[in-house]
């Protein structure tokens, strides 16, 4: 709601600075500086004075007020304001004052009687309400600040004073006729577009259906589509509302620039991946109604947008002709760009990523080449281009390249070597969960002991590649190699575990296997686990139970035994099976 800051900043803006006052008021001046100096009563005489002169004098009120009331005699500006409409009875300013001195003695009488003379004085101005309903808001009472503005809405006609309703139905969780209201004011000038959707962005959960049916029902004009498409966004549903937005932009190319702006600017703020998708669409589309610099801008944000969503063909397609020279590519375009780069990699297009790079490297600071490098290494890698990822490294020494080079030693089965470069690496390189990958790879490789096992490096090469079933098979084959004490059971409990992960009906062999080939060694209790959790499954809950008591009471010291007990809770139906 507008209220005393939007007045007071008018008049002020209106009168002008104090230094533009010095060569026309001494008393103005003498008065802003006492009033800085916390001398209230003194500035107080000094803006009296001014007032003295012209009695409607803008700046020299609004001192009054401030200086009386810090000083505690607020009481002794009602002669100052009668002189002042005595001069100017239409004086806004004036009549306001009058009504925030009155509500803060509590003479609430006395507030409305002048309350109702403004009115009397300008019947179809609408100050005089949005005033009055502010102060009584400001007192607690939004009921009657409901009816003082619903008065003058009739009164005054139009879609005057819809934004104060709006705000007073939301400060009173009547959302659905806040709806209306915001809709009134936007439709009335569209200036209220951005506040309309920020506002209702708030709307409570179980109000928010009736306030699309009314946007996209009752009203279901295109300003009420475009209001609903900013709640829709704040709501976190970022493509529904994309779809509305994009459905109904303004037909003038300015305001829908200005609408695209404000859409893609907002989508900033919601989370994950759909509001940067869609933060892409909006600058994409703001682009076709610009030119020159600010289209490409537009491009460059869009791809960058595009970028964050992992939508590495729409960055790619928006990016265009404008990445393939950098020397004449808009500033900004390095960061797009990078943002792609990376994308081709973990898409697994490593030429085409090295291609870009070679382009591009010496655009981009050299913190994101190393970086790049590393991920272009990682795809070559994946595709089982061992050397080629070895030269993508190249010297690189950080210790996310230390790790890498771990997992290339792994991947060609060179057990002792990845090790090593584990051991190198430390338990900080890249996130918790590629450490916990990390360690357990190495795990398993000094448990298998000094030995090159290339089946071993292309079971976990086929893992990473996401294709579980081939490196179940692999690391049962691989199985066959090592000794029942040293190695084979671990192999076969890794590759029990991964079929138990994925469904396949190959677990339960391969931990029967394992526990065949050590059943006392360290996997065996992650072997009997994997079988009790298969029994549990298939309904055999008394095998399930004795296995696991089994677990529990033969290995206490054994890792798995807090799974183990969890799942007798369930089984004894301690807690509910979810």
């Amino acid at each position: 709601m507008r209220g005393v800051r939007s007045l007071t900043l008018a008049v002020v803006v209106a009168c002008g600075l104090p230094a533009v006052l010095a060569a026309q008021d001494g008393d103005l001046v003498a008065a802003i500086e006492l009033e800085r100096q916390g001398r209230s009563l003194e500035a107080a005489e000094r803006f009296a004075r001014a007032l003295e002169r012209d009695p409607a004098q803008g700046v020299a009120l609004l001192g009054l007020e401030r200086t009386l009331q810090a000083g505690g005699a607020l009481a002794r500006i009602f002669p100052y304001l009668e002189r002042a409409l005595a001069a100017k009875p239409n004086e806004t300013l004036a009549r306001a004052i009058e009504l925030r001195a009155l509500a803060a003695l509590n003479r609430a009488d006395e507030l409305t009687a002048a309350a109702e003379r403004w009115i009397a004085a300008e019947p179809a101005a609408p100050q005089a309400y949005r005033e009055w309903s502010f102060i009584v808001a400001q007192r607690g009472d939004l009921v009657q600040a409901w009816a003082i503005l619903q008065r003058g809405h009739a009164a005054v006609g139009g879609w005057a004073l819809t934004p104060e309703l709006a705000q007073m139905a939301v400060a009173s969780g009547r959302w659905v006729d806040a709806a209306r209201y915001w809709h009134a004011a936007a439709a009335g000038s569209g200036s209220y577009a951005n506040a309309a959707g920020l506002s209702l962005g708030q709307t409570r959960p179980e109000q928010r259906p009736a306030v699309l049916q009314l946007l996209l029902g009752e009203l279901g004009d295109p300003v009420a589509r475009r209001i609903a498409a900013d709640a829709l966004l704040a709501w976190g549903r970022a493509e529904e509302a994309w779809s509305l937005f994009d459905a109904n932009l303004p037909p003038a190319p300015i305001e829908a620039a200005a609408a695209l702006r404000r859409f893609a600017d907002r989508a900033r703020l919601v989370p994950g991946v759909a509001g940067a998708r869609v933060r892409g669409y909006a600058s994409e589309r703001l682009a076709g109604f610009l030119s020159g610099a600010a289209a490409q801008r537009a491009r460059i944000d869009a791809a960058r947008a595009f970028a964050e969503a992992g939508d590495r063909p729409a960055a790619e397609r928006v990016l265009g002709d404008i990445a393939r020279d950098p020397s004449e590519a808009p500033r900004g375009t390095e960061e797009a760009m990078g943002a792609l780069i990376g994308l081709m990699a973990d898409a697994g297009r490593a030429a085409d990523a090295e291609r870009r790079l070679a382009a591009w490297g010496g655009a981009l600071p050299e913190s994101e080449v190393e970086s790049l490098r590393r991920r272009i290494a990682w795809a070559w890698a994946r595709s089982g281009e061992l050397e080629r990822a070895d030269s993508a490294l190249g010297v690189d020494s950080t210790v996310e390249a230390v790790a890498l080079r771990g997992w290339l030693a792994v991947f060609r089965g060179d057990l002792p070597q990845a090790v090593e470069w584990f051991r190198d690496a430390g338990p900080f390189a890249g996130s918790r969960e590629e450490a916990t990958r990390r360690t357990a790879a190495a795990a398993l490789a000094q448990r298998l002991g000094d030995v090159q096992a290339p089946e071993v490096g292309q079971a976990l090469l086929a893992l990473t590649r996401g294709d579980t079933a081939d490196a179940v098979g692999r690391l049962e084959r691989a199985a066959d190699q090592f000794a029942p004490g040293a190695g084979r059971p671990d192999l076969l409990a890794v590759a029990g575990q991964l079929a138990l992960e994925t469904g396949d009906p190959r677990a339960s062999r391969l931990f029967v296997a394992s526990l065949a080939a050590d059943a006392l060694g360290p996997t065996a209790p992650a072997a009997e686990y994997g079988l009790a959790e298969l029994a549990w499954r298939a309904g055999r809950a008394d095998e399930a139970r004795r296995r696991l008591e089994h677990v529990i009471l033969d290995y206490p010291e054994s890792a798995v035994v807090p799974q183990a007990r969890r799942l007798l809770d369930r089984v004894r139906g301690a807690v509910p099976n979810s």
